[in-house]
């Protein structure tokens, strides 16, 4: 039983996450959001890196590195904001969504750099 000294425990938990909680939930959604952004990315980075004989598929890799854009430059921000905004959370994730966002962040300029270096004439 409880002196009267605070709420129950169950109580306390029953009212809902702390801040801290929640922060970290944010952190984790953000860095599975920013992992499965980097995996397109690198598929991205790839298609555009090889993007077959000139004439062929020139259209598909010009595809990839506009998808790469839509998809990495919000997630990446997004992961930048949690990343440098959410302190209650853990540090250690806060570094990890940092460098999420960072790597995230490089894919689409990668991605069009490379596309502009396999241009065909």
């Amino acid at each position: 039983m409880n002196s009267g000294s605070g709420p129950e425990p169950d109580l306390a938990r029953a009212a809902g996450l702390k801040v801290s909680d929640m922060s970290i939930l944010g952190q984790v959604t953000v860095l599975v959001l920013g992992f499965a952004a980097t995996g397109w990315g690198l598929f991205c980075v790839f298609g555009a890196a090889f993007p077959g004989p000139c004439g062929e598929n020139v259209l598909g890799a010009a595809l990839l590195v506009m998808e790469s854009w839509v998809l990495d430059v919000p997630v990446g921000l997004l992961a930048l904001f949690v990343g440098v905004f959410v302190k209650k959370g853990s540090s250690r994730m806060r570094r990890m969504c940092i460098v999420t966002a960072l790597v995230t962040l490089s894919f689409p300029v990668l991605a069009s750099f490379l596309l502009q270096l396999h241009h065909c004439p």
